[in-house]
This record gives structure tokens, sequence and C-alpha cells, in this order.
């Protein structure tokens, strides 16, 4: 199993989050600024306090990815 994986941030600029700090992983219904409904990948992950980021791997694909 993989310590670090490298996602990709809404914005399109890679992101590394570390595998032992993943507290969820889930699809949910994400709204921009503009207030545009799509589904985003969530994860919610541990530091000092609880991070969220939206990314647009799927769940599957982050799976694979900490389990090569």
């Amino acid at each position: 199993m993989k310590q670090v994986i490298k996602l990709t941030s809404m914005n399109g600029e890679p992101i590394l989050i570390g595998v032992e700090s993943i507290i969820s992983v889930r699809l949910t219904k994400y709204s921009d600024r503009a207030g545009i409904d799509d589904f985003r990948t969530k994860i919610e992950s541990r530091g000092a306090m609880i991070s969220t980021n939206y990314v647009l791997e799927s769940v599957e694909e982050i799976y694979e990815l900490i389990n090569q």
C-alpha cells in the first residue's frame, strides 16, 4: 500500500494526500460559486483539524491508487 497519493483538485492543480490520514472518500453533490450542482469525490483527512478536498478522481480510481 502506498503512503501518499497524488490527486487532482477541482482547479486542476495536483495535491498530495497521506493515505494514513484519510478518514473518508465518497461521491457527493458539489455546488460551485455559480450555484451549478455537480457530483465530485469528497476526501476528508485528519491533521491538526479535519481537511476537506474535492477531487476529480472517482472513488474507484482512488482505491486503485492506494492499492497498487
